[in-house]
């Protein structure tokens, strides 16, 4: 990936908590996996919204009490990636 040099201005007390946890010479790898992290939740987001609501008048449509019941499932139940 090419790199590009930016400015960024951030309020001091925020740069030195980014200092002191990415150590010497750290600071730009560490604002590159924030600023990662906030684009892929951003992006996810974005297309939970454009998805919002397809399911209804379907099979699939569920209450509140539905979904919660079935994601509680798919996070105690077994990792479906294993076998």
């Amino acid at each position: 990936m090419a790199l590009a040099r930016t400015t960024v201005t951030l309020p001091e007390e925020l740069l030195c908590e980014v200092d002191a946890l990415a150590g010497p010479r750290g600071r730009s790898a560490f604002v590159t996996e924030a600023v990662q992290a906030r684009v892929k939740r951003e992006r996810l987001r974005k297309a939970l919204e454009r998805a919002q609501g397809v399911y209804i008048g379907t099979p699939f449509e569920m209450d509140d009490e539905q979904a919660y019941r079935w994601v509680r499932e798919l996070r105690e139940g077994p990792d479906p990636w294993q076998r």
